[in-house]
């Protein structure tokens, strides 16, 4: 986390790194996408049922350390999304932030966005080790097939048959 300079920086790098959320996505939350009463992040997916996402107590505290800065800093933002930069703050046009505006915290920690997430997933089916279970699917918003990829990297001696192809 040191990597990460400020609250913005260390609360985008804890959706990408932790909760496998792509730049994208994570420049277009909006303000009204986390609900820290009942601990949910939103991840709006076009054409696709809607993500949510458990926060854990880290990731809250950096969503409250990042509205309260947030405020603190562009107190007449209208900008409509959680994270904003200088220029997009005060922008008549109130746009998102652009998803390059994370590759230099990627740069920072030496490897890419998608990396980062492939990694996660990875990680996670290490631990998961049962697609059927669903849980990557509900933890990443992912489906069966690529839940079963990541498994089957992880775990490839419960895979004598391609369980995809049966």
């Amino acid at each position: 986390m040191d990597q990460a300079p400020g609250t913005k920086d260390k609360l985008a790098r804890v959706l990408m790194a932790v909760y496998a959320i792509r730049p994208k996505q994570v420049a277009e939350i909006r303000l009204d996408d986390p609900d820290r009463s009942a601990g949910l992040l939103r991840i709006r997916r076009p054409n696709r049922l809607d993500h949510e996402v458990c926060l854990d107590d880290f990731a809250l505290r950096l969503v409250k350390g990042w509205l309260i800065e947030r405020h603190q800093r562009w107190p007449l933002s209208t900008n409509p999304y959680l994270i904003v930069s200088p220029i997009t703050a005060l922008h008549v046009d109130r746009p998102a932030v652009g998803p390059s505006n994370f590759k230099a915290l990627c740069d920072r920690i030496g490897i890419n966005a998608t990396q980062l997430q492939q990694d996660r997933f990875l990680g996670e089916a290490r631990e998961t080790a049962d697609p059927v279970r669903v849980r990557m699917m509900r933890l990443f918003g992912i489906t069966s097939h690529t839940a079963i990829h990541y498994v089957r990297a992880a775990h490839p001696e419960y895979f004598t048959i391609d369980p995809t192809q049966a």
